[in-house]
Order: C-alpha cells, then structure tokens, then sequence
C-alpha cells in the first residue's frame, strides 16, 4: 500500500476527516482598534454524539437542549461553540490563526471520539433562564460571600453558566432533581435523552450483591454508554458472540428487554 493510499484510509477511519463551507468574519465591535475574526464552518457527521463525552472532560463545558449544542473553551483561549453540523468560534488574531484552530479543534474532536469508552458520558444540561428570574431566588442582601457585587451581578453569571447555585449561602434545597437517561436507537446509538423528576429524598438504589457477574458488569457499562456488541467485543477482547451472551444474561437477570431499559436500570444503580 502506497502512502497516499495509507494517508486515504487513515482519513477514512477517522470521525471527521475535514471541514466545509469555512466562513471567516470580522467580529465583535466595529471600531475596535485591534480587530479580531471569527470563524464558522461545517462537518459531515453528526457531533451531538460527542457532546457528553466533551460535557464530561472539559471544565466549565455547558450543555444545551433547545437547540442542542455544548460551548467550552478550547486550548485555554477559544470559546466554542459546536451545533450536530456546525462549529462556530472566537477570536483569532488573522486568517491563518483560524485555520490552524480549525484543524487543532477536529484533531481533538476526533480524539474525543476515539477514546470515548474510556470516558463516562456526562448528559447533564444547562437551562438558561434570565437573570431577573433568578434574582427572584436570592436573598437580595448584596453579601459578596458569592464572589459577585451584587445579588444581581451573581444572578447574571449565573444564567450564564458561569458560577454555580451553591456559592450563595442564601439558596435552599430544591423540591425536586432531574435524573436524565440516555435514550439509545435500534443500533445502540445515543439518540436523546429524557429527564425525570425526582424527589429529593429520594435514595439511589443500590446494586443487589453477586446479581451480575464481574464481565457481565463490565457489558453492561460499555452496553450503557452506547457501544454496539461490535466495539464490546473489541473493547473487552472477546469474541462478539461472547457479548451477545453477555446481553443476553444481563437482559434477563435485570428482568429488561432493551439496551434503553438496560441503561436505565445501570444509572440508578450508579453502575455509570
């Protein structure tokens, strides 16, 4: 095999081999002394299946539902953010600056997705509400214990998914929490996700003692974060009829009929 040969199936193993439709743009204020870019541009495939896993590496990430999208920071400078077909991204200094983040950006992309079974999946979203709607929780003392100058000032970052509820001494319980479950496909693919209230006393069950066997269990957290018998098998090294055993056992040990129950059943039990 020759090397472009080898370059060209190297590229077609890859999550995303490239990009498209590369818009560059002067952003941010006009009159800026200093101008800086902003670079937009298109993949093929579909990134929301990364978003949990970047959710769940990269600090300060912030997931959204409506529409779905992760923005974070990259390298320590760019802020990101990444819709299923497309990136959006600032600032960058000059065209060549961007490029090269462009092409950094679906390395790591790609890295994220290959290394995804090592990586527990975080599906937890954010909700932006509007500041005022927060102030209305807060003590409205102007404490600073928070960090911020005002009540008004920590609702703000707050929306913004820039601090957290508990820095200010003045947030009390909730009534109730979300737990989120994965939704698989037919092939074991995230699909969505479904968030259920629950109360917050509400204890986590605990996993009965000696109900699956210490292989069934490992099955059973790759089958949970979506990976097909195929990428099990390569994953454990066993042979692919060995983990449709697996399943199968797991299926009726746990009284489920589906890998979305079986995910179910493994996120209660804190096995993911």
């Amino acid at each position: 095999m020759s090397e472009m040969q080898q370059y060209v199936k190297e590229k077609e193993n890859v999550f995303l081999s490239g990009y498209k439709n590369i818009s560059i743009k002067r952003s941010g204020i006009l009159n800026c002394p200093s101008p800086k870019l902003g670079v937009r541009f298109e993949v093929e495939q579909d990134l929301s299946v990364l978003f949990p896993y970047i959710n769940a590496t990269v600090e300060k990430a912030q997931l959204y539902n409506s529409p779905t999208r992760i923005q974070f920071i990259f390298e320590g400078a760019k802020w990101c953010t990444l819709y299923s077909h497309e990136i959006i991204a600032a600032a960058f200094k000059d065209y060549d600056h961007a490029h090269l983040f462009c092409e950094r950006l679906v390395a790591y992309l790609n890295d994220i997705y290959e290394n995804r079974q090592t990586i527990k999946p975080d599906y937890n979203t954010i909700e932006p509400l509007a500041a005022i709607d927060i102030y209305k929780l807060l003590p409205k003392t102007n404490c600073k214990n928070c960090g911020f100058a005002s009540c008004l000032a920590f609702a703000a970052a707050l929306s913004k998914g820039k601090t957290d509820s508990v820095n200010c001494p003045g947030f009390s319980d909730p009534i109730t929490e979300k737990a989120v479950y994965p939704v698989f496909d037919k092939d074991g693919n995230l699909s969505s996700t479904v968030e259920l209230n629950i109360p917050t006393q509400q204890k986590k069950l605990s996993v009965p003692k000696n109900l699956l066997t210490a292989r069934e269990l490992e099955v059973l957290k790759f089958l949970a974060n979506g990976a097909s018998n195929h990428k099990i098998s390569e994953a454990l090294f066993i042979s692919p009829h060995t983990v449709k055993t697996h399943v199968a056992h797991i299926y009726d040990k746990l009284g489920v009929n589906d890998r979305a129950q079986a995910a179910v059943w493994a996120s209660r039990n804190n096995i993911i």
